[in-house]
């Protein structure tokens, strides 16, 4: 189904980062690189907790987003550098600080990154939601007033400890269009319904699947896959697409994994750590993704 009108508006969050993320799998944004001081900062007191880290983990870093969802993944701010943290704390506190100009921002968060695939929407390790203003990210000032906006970051170990998988092959009734830009596949702790929910129940995301991957089979358009997730409920897994020259909040739905004992609903599943759920298949109908 289309996530154009009616349904679209509840996809800001997973359209723009998801596609922030598949078009670049790297940070690629904004630095300070030295040319003129920047008046203001953003301090951040990091709580790690919940670990020991994964071994797997490559870096830390803060992103800060000017516009939420941004426009382009070059509106965003983000440390040049991984953030110091200790690989055998389970608890672990650190402060880190960011240069700004002066103005207002709409998101903080920390981005997890991890040595063997590239990092997508669901290694958001910390994201502070505002209560006051529907669960939107949290957003804070810049001033010459006021130059320096200090923040405490959570940020839990075992959001990104991905120990069990969930498998399965995604049958397209056809070749890929030319005009696609990003395809996803998605796992949630249940279906998403509100906006911040396509984020708050993400469990893990793959951006891979398309043509040039080697998983995709294209005599068969069959795409089969592999996706790390932590171990506990999946109640509702999606394949997304978005289309070239598409808002960053266009994604269509073009299929789901189906309760086999009620056809045309979500299904759901319960994954113990260490466990390999097979049989997860998806069926993409591209008439879909066309208005």
């Amino acid at each position: 189904m289309s996530l154009g009108a009616a349904a679209r508006n509840k996809l800001p969050v997973i359209g723009a980062a998801l596609c922030a993320a598949a078009l670049l799998g790297t940070l690629s944004c904004q630095v300070d690189h030295g040319l003129a001081p920047l008046p203001g900062m953003v301090r951040a007191r990091v709580l790690f907790y919940g670990g020991p880290p994964p071994k797997n983990t490559e870096g830390i870093y803060l992103v800060v987003a000017p516009k939420f969802p941004p426009r382009a993944i070059n509106e965003l701010y983000h440390s040049p550098n991984s953030l110091p943290f200790k690989w055998d704390a389970v608890r672990d506190t650190m402060v880190t600080e960011m240069a700004l100009p002066y103005g207002h921002y709409d998101a903080i968060s920390l981005w997890w990154y991890n040595t063997e695939t590239k990092s997508n929407l669901a290694d958001i390790l910390a994201l502070p939601l505002d209560a006051s203003n529907n669960l939107l990210p949290l957003g804070f000032d810049i001033t010459k007033e006021q130059p320096v906006f200090d923040i405490d970051l959570r940020a839990n170990w075992s959001r990104v400890d991905r120990d069990a998988s969930i498998e399965g092959t995604i049958y397209f009734n056809g070749p890929f269009p030319a005009n696609t830009l990003a395809t996803a596949v998605a796992a949630y702790v249940r279906k998403p319904e509100a906006n911040v929910e396509f984020l708050t129940m993400l469990k893990s995301i793959d951006f891979s699947v398309g043509p040039e991957s080697d998983k995709y089979d294209a005599q068969n358009n069959v795409y089969h896959y592999v996706l790390p997730v932590r171990h506990g409920t999946v109640a509702y897994v999606a394949v997304f697409w978005l289309p070239e020259g598409a808002s960053l909040t266009d994604f269509w739905v073009l299929g789901i994994y189906e309760d086999p004992n009620a056809p045309g609903n979500p299904g759901s599943m319960s994954l113990r750590a260490g466990e390999a759920k097979k049989g997860v298949d998806i069926y993409v109908d591209w008439a879909k993704a066309r208005p």
